[in-house]
């Protein structure tokens, strides 16, 4: 029996040259169309109408205050974190960007 040549098995094909196509794919998310930064918040696939889910830990006395609050006002428990800490992101943001 003649011995077979094998090729070496490979995970991905070898690559001579970067295509086009690739150098799209690299800088995807990097610039807008006037050079400046895209931010992760300002893709065109992200939408307001999306809701995440994060969970919080918190301490017990935090947790029992801001029921408190949540029992003593208009606010629910989320609507009262989520409008503070939209404040606290924003402004957070504007720092960092100077925007």
């Amino acid at each position: 029996m003649a011995g077979k040549k094998k090729t070496p098995l490979r995970s991905a094909p070898a690559r001579t040259k970067e295509t086009d196509l690739d150098q799209f794919a690299a800088g995807a998310g990097k610039y807008g169309s006037t050079g400046e930064e895209v931010y992760p918040w300002e893709e065109p696939h992200i939408r307001e109408d999306v809701k995440k889910n994060l969970p919080l830990r918190i301490p017990e006395p935090l947790y029992m205050k801001l029921k408190y609050i949540a029992d003593h006002t208009p606010y629910s428990m989320n609507s009262f974190i989520l409008e503070r800490l939209t404040e606290q992101i924003e402004q957070e943001i504007a720092r960092m960007t100077g925007k």
